[in-house]
């Protein structure tokens, strides 16, 4: 640990996005579960091609300048959704 006030302040607030974004990729999960057991109630695909095409380019749409850029969050997004994937594909799903 560094004795430096600044970055020790930057690090903790870096540790509170992290949380925040387990926490959303927690939710996330829960609702794909929630998802995946109404499309197998009514007998639907499990995979929507469609669905995650339209959802990857809504959200590389307009990226702010100064985030990562769109090919980095094009990889967190595709491996989000087969994650998402796999868990409604799970026998826990």
């Amino acid at each position: 640990m560094t004795t430096d006030p600044e970055l020790n302040r930057l690090r903790q607030q870096m540790d509170a996005v992290n949380q925040r974004l387990l926490d959303v990729l927690h939710e996330r999960a829960r609702l794909s579960r929630r998802i995946g057991s109404h499309k197998q109630s009514e007998a639907l695909a499990v995979v929507d091609q469609v669905r995650e095409q339209s959802m990857l380019k809504s959200l590389l749409h307009d990226l702010p300048p100064n985030g990562f850029p769109e090919d980095a969050i094009k990889t967190i997004l595709q491996s989000v959704f087969a994650a998402s994937r796999e868990l409604v594909a799970s026998p826990k799903g």
